[in-house]
């Protein structure tokens, strides 16, 4: 797996429950909202394509483990490595930790949709390779 992206989020009461634990939901808004980011920080092209629903990656499967929870005002860390692709589907694995200690695991399968189609297609060649290329230190 090659680390791709890194993003903080801070849990507020929003994502919280009445005893102060993160909702288990929020988990998934929070791993969206790093992809997010990681698009529009490294793949420019693709926000325009994501803004005219021209082409954009849509959840085909998602796997998550809970180990510990998150409260409310906890700083964590999502980072996203790539795990991998097919012809039209991209294989991404996102960690969720707080102060190095895990919190939730995401696997999760994205797959490359035509607009105006609405099927899936071909993930560009020069898309792959810079997923394939990017690293974080």
């Amino acid at each position: 797996m090659k680390r791709i992206h890194q993003d903080k989020f801070k849990i507020y009461y929003e994502n919280t429950d009445s005893s102060g634990f993160t909702y288990h939901a929020a988990y998934l808004s929070i791993a969206e909202r790093a992809r997010s980011n990681m698009l529009n920080k490294d793949f420019p092209e693709l926000t325009e394509m994501l803004k005219k629903n021209s082409k954009f990656f849509v959840v085909k499967k998602i796997k998550i483990d809970f180990f510990k929870p998150s409260l409310l005002f906890d700083n964590l860390d999502i980072v996203t490595f790539y795990n991998g692709n097919s012809f039209t589907t991209l294989n991404l694995i996102q960690k969720i930790e707080r102060n190095g200690i895990n919190i939730s695991l995401i696997d999760v399968k994205l797959v490359w949709i035509d607009g105006v189609k609405r099927k899936p297609i071909k993930i560009p060649t020069n898309i792959i390779y810079r997923f394939k290329s990017m690293d974080i230190v």
